[in-house]
């Protein structure tokens, strides 16, 4: 599975961001450094860890199940960026087609 790894230069360290895993960071003094060390830290987290997902019921809307339109629906916070959240969750939703083919 793929996850989003954030790498940022900071006075001369490196440090690495994975926001999905509770903002799992790890640092390195070169890129490749941090983001190895980064993937080290993700898999001694995931190896103390259960992962599973859960089913949620939206209040007042049955929303069907990965629908872009319906997360847009819920997510009214970004109204008047339709357009920008939809390309945003094609994106997403390409990048994990990608990822399960591998």
């Amino acid at each position: 599975m793929g996850y989003l790894v954030i790498v940022e230069q900071q006075d001369g360290v490196w440090r690495a961001v994975i926001p999905a895993l509770s903002d799992l960071t790890a640092e390195g003094s070169s890129y490749d450094e941090a983001a190895h060390n980064a993937r080290h830290a993700a898999d001694v987290f995931l190896s103390r860890v259960r992962v599973t997902t859960i089913e949620l019921d939206v209040p007042g809307e049955r929303l069907r199940r990965g629908s872009p339109q319906a997360v847009l629906n819920a997510a009214g916070r970004f109204r008047g960026d339709e357009e920008v959240m939809q390309q945003h969750l094609d994106d997403i939703y390409a990048e994990q087609r990608w990822s399960q083919r591998g």
